[in-house]
């Protein structure tokens, strides 16, 4: 190890970068938060790993490219993942079932730029989509039986759920209402003491 501070290259803004984020400072570990317009990744783009964003330099000069192996590779390093076979199966299907949902339902309707269709499809998530998965993530979250999906420690799963749900506070208040159980998870996640500190001071962003 060199000793030089983590570096976290993303555009301004949560996304899929505030995963990595926040596990780099549950686990304490000092990082650069490198954030960059577009013009910035234009000009880049070409000599990263995968030509895709978030990427991750390591403290030994790695740079690691696609959110979510760079997630899991997080978790094994910092023991946020599982030894257990059937645990990292559970943490995997957590993480998949987040996937689908922010893939094929929530980036659509998010970054719509027509304000009256964006509109629309937040309402039609909200009605025809949100209501399974927020059962999914319920019955999964129950499974864990202790506060988190896997275990009874802070995992990656959790903080992968952990970053969905904040952008969903806003955007779907009243499915967040709805569900007490994975509202009271957020609440737990950001009232670490480590997270907590972070979302303070972190760039305030919409997404």
């Amino acid at each position: 190890m060199s000793g030089k501070p983590w570096k976290v290259t993303y555009f301004n803004g949560r996304g899929r970068a505030e995963s990595i984020r926040i596990v780099l400072t549950e686990a304490g570990m000092s990082f650069e938060d490198v954030r960059i317009n577009k013009e910035e990744w234009d000009a880049m783009r070409e000599s990263t790993p995968t030509h895709t964003l978030p990427i991750v330099e390591t403290d030994d000069g790695v740079v690691l490219s696609q959110s979510s192996a760079i997630l899991r590779f997080l978790g094994r390093k910092f023991n946020m993942y599982s030894e257990d076979l059937m645990e990292q199966y559970r943490i995997d299907l957590v993480m998949n079932i987040i996937d689908d949902l922010v893939d094929k339902k929530l980036i659509s309707a998010l970054f719509e730029k027509d304000l009256v269709v964006k509109t629309e499809k937040i309402k039609k998530v909200e009605a025809e989509d949100l209501p399974g998965y927020m059962k999914l993530l319920s019955r999964e979250l129950k499974a864990g039986g202790s506060g988190f999906f896997v275990g009874a420690k802070l995992t990656i799963a959790d903080v992968k759920v952990f970053t969905v749900l904040e952008n969903m506070t806003s955007a779907f208040p009243e499915t967040m209402e709805k569900w007490d159980d994975i509202r009271e998870f957020k609440e737990r996640i950001a009232a670490r003491p480590k997270i907590a500190t972070w979302i303070k001071e972190r760039p305030k962003t919409w997404f």
